[in-house]
């Protein structure tokens, strides 16, 4: 699986707040299945986006830790106005492995500029995967949004945890509309340390598997975040595959 949302490096954020708790993170990760991580350290106004310590955390972690899972660069992106700037004037900095992807973070509220840093980045070259849409009270107002951000090209990155209830009833339910929907593209952990907020994708893997299809957990879980490290387009011509029939998802939950 390939994990393209943590916050693993050591002291950046509100991740990890050391070099030993970073390794335990990725031991989790690859211990769950996940061959792949990006660390998506935080850049807005609170923490600031330094690349070259990035990098060198990245290389300090991946040489700690042996080359499994192997670990990318990228950040978790603030949309306001000085994040825009900068990114319209370097467009690899921010973007995962430097490719045309870049993780967006918004507010909890909406806002009208919304739309307008959309389309700034987007001319710049720049294809937009909004991190966690199910955690925003705004978004959950107003769902109408969503599709509209994904009919426009749009990825959207659901967290693992919030299908499985970790971040409560109204982040779990709205997850599971999108779900239902076809308007998830990746599932990633958001991870920030080992105890409530983990970089384990398989217990959301099983119940999409469960609940959907294979055929979608693969998808979700492994193909479309590896397009994306890659930097290779998102094929979505056939997305999302049908689902599992009621009967089915009653069966696949029974003992053998």
């Amino acid at each position: 699986m390939v994990d393209i949302h943590s916050h693993i490096l050591p002291g950046l954020d509100d991740g990890a707040h050391d070099m030993d708790e970073s390794l335990e993170m990725v031991k989790m990760a690859a211990e769950t299945g996940t061959t792949d991580i990006v660390a998506t350290p935080h850049a807005d106004q609170q923490y600031r986006y330094h690349p070259g310590l990035v990098r060198k955390l990245i290389d300090e972690l991946q040489t700690a830790c042996g080359p499994d899972p192997k670990i990318h660069q990228g950040c978790d992106f603030h949309l306001h106005s000085d994040n825009i700037e900068d990114a319209l004037l370097h467009t690899g900095r921010y973007t995962v492995n430097g490719t045309q992807y870049l993780l967006v973070e918004l507010d909890d509220a909406i806002h009208t500029s919304t739309p307008e840093y959309f389309d700034k980045l987007e001319r710049a070259g720049i294809k937009i995967i909004l991190t966690h849409p199910e955690r925003y009270a705004g978004l959950r107002e107003m769902p109408e949004l969503v599709e509209h951000w994904v009919a426009a090209g749009r990825l959207m990155q659901v967290t693992a945890q919030s299908l499985l209830g970790r971040f409560g009833q109204q982040a779990s339910s709205f997850s599971r509309h999108l779900m239902d929907r076809g308007l998830v593209h990746i599932i990633a952990s958001d991870a920030h340390n080992t105890h409530d907020r983990v970089p384990v994708l398989s217990e959301a893997r099983e119940w999409v598997e469960t609940q959907y299809s294979g055929t979608l957990a693969h998808l979700l879980f492994d193909s479309h975040p590896r397009a994306v490290i890659e930097g290779r387009d998102v094929d979505l011509s056939r997305f999302p595959p049908q689902r599992k029939s009621l009967w089915s998802r009653f069966f696949s939950r029974r003992p053998s």
